[in-house]
C-alpha cells in the first residue's frame, strides 16, 4: 500500500468513474485501474463496485474512506508546513492560556516560535480555564492551552503532556533531604495552593476529600509567581506537576518530592481548538508547541 494508491482511490470516488479520475490525474486509465487493484489486493477486500456509469463504494470501501481522507489531509498539511517554513510564515495568531502558562511556559515557546517565524503577529489572552472555554466558543481566539478539558462537543482537546503530581518544597525544608514522603505526613505541613475559584483548587480538594484526608491551607493565590515565592521562602508545601517548576528544579531553588500513596490523577496539558477551523498559522503553532513540550520533558 502506498500514497499514490490511496490518493487514486479518493480521486476515483470523488470523480465518480475510473475514466474521469484518469483525466483529472493526467494518467492512462489502465494505470488508475492498476493502482486500485493493487490497493484492494493488499487490503484483501474490494473497495469499489465497478459497473456502468458511476462507481460505488463497497462496505469495506466505506470503512476505508475516512482513513484515506485523513491521509490526504495530513499530506496537504505537511505540504503547507514545508511551504510556510520555506517562504516564511506570515499572518496572525491568537492564543488563549491561563496565567501559569503565560508566566513559565509560553515565553520560551513563543521566543522559539517567533525566531522561526518573525512575520507572524501574535495576540495572547490570559484567563482561567473555565473562561478560556467560553471565549473559545465565542471565537475570541482560535487556539487554547489549558490544564483541563471540558465536555464541550464543539471543541477538540488534544492531550500534549501528562505527568504525576509531586510535592515541591524549599531546599531548607526538612523534606528536602528525602526522596519521598508519606501523603499524610505531607498534609500536616502548611499548604500553598491556588484560590478556591480555580480548577486546580477544586481538583485538589475533591481528591483529598474523597480520600478523607484533612489538610491545612495557609497561603492561597491565583498567581504562580507568588506560589513559587512562598515555596522558596519555606512557608509551606505545594502539589504540582514538574512542568511548571522545571526552571526552579534546574536552579536548585526548589526540591521535588515523591508522595506515597499518590491519589492525584495525572496533571495534563491540552491544546483546544474548533475542529475544521484551524488556519495554516494555527497548525504551525500547534506543531511547534507540541514539539517544545517534548523537548522540555526530554
Amino acid at each position: 500500500m502506498n500514497l499514490e494508491q490511496i490518493l487514486t482511490f479518493l480521486k476515483v470516488y470523488q470523480a465518480g468513474s475510473f475514466q474521469a479520475a484518469a483525466e483529472q490525474l493526467y494518467l492512462p486509465q489502465p494505470t488508475v485501474s492498476h493502482r486500485i487493484n493493487q490497493l484492494e489486493k493488499q487490503l484483501g477486500n474490494p473497495l469499489l463496485i465497478r459497473g456502468k456509469g458511476e462507481v460505488r463504494l463497497t462496505e469495506e470501501g466505506k470503512a476505508f474512506l475516512p482513513y484515506a481522507r485523513m491521509v490526504s489531509s495530513a499530506l496537504r498539511e505537511g505540504v503547507e508546513a514545508v511551504d510556510q517554513v520555506k517562504s516564511g510564515a506570515s499572518g496572525k495568531l491568537s492564543i488563549g492560556c491561563n496565567n501559569s502558562f503565560a508566566s513559565c511556559i509560553m515565553p520560551e515557546v513563543l521566543d522559539s516560535f517567533t525566531t522561526k517565524h518573525p512575520n507572524v503577529s501574535i495576540k495572547i489572552y490570559c484567563y482561567s480555564s473555565s473562561e478560556l472555554v467560553r471565549l473559545m466558543k465565542n471565537r475570541t481566539f482560535q487556539v487554547g492551552i489549558t490544564r483541563f478539558s471540558s465536555n464541550s462537543s464543539d471543541l477538540i482537546y488534544e492531550p500534549v503532556y501528562q505527568d504525576q503530581m509531586k510535592l515541591f518544597v524549599s531546599p531548607d525544608h526538612p523534606f528536602a533531604s528525602k526522596g519521598s514522603v508519606q501523603l499524610e505526613e505531607a498534609l500536616r505541613e502548611p499548604m500553598i495552593t491556588y484560590q478556591k475559584t480555580t480548577q486546580y483548587r477544586k481538583f485538589l480538594e475533591m481528591t483529598l476529600t474523597q480520600h478523607n484526608l484533612p489538610f491545612h491551607v495557609k497561603y492561597e493565590t491565583n498567581n504562580l509567581a507568588m506560589i513559587k515565592h512562598f515555596i522558596k521562602s519555606n512557608n509551606g508545601v505545594h502539589f504540582s506537576a514538574e512542568l511548571y517548576m522545571r526552571n526552579e528544579i534546574r536552579e536548585r531553588s526548589m526540591v521535588q518530592i515523591e508522595v506515597h500513596p499518590n491519589p492525584f490523577p495525572p496533571s495534563q496539558v491540552f491544546i483546544a481548538y474548533h475542529d475544521g477551523e484551524l488556519g495554516s498559522i494555527d497548525r504551525l503553532f500547534i506543531r511547534h508547541f507540541e514539539q517544545s513540550i517534548i523537548n522540555t520533558l526530554g
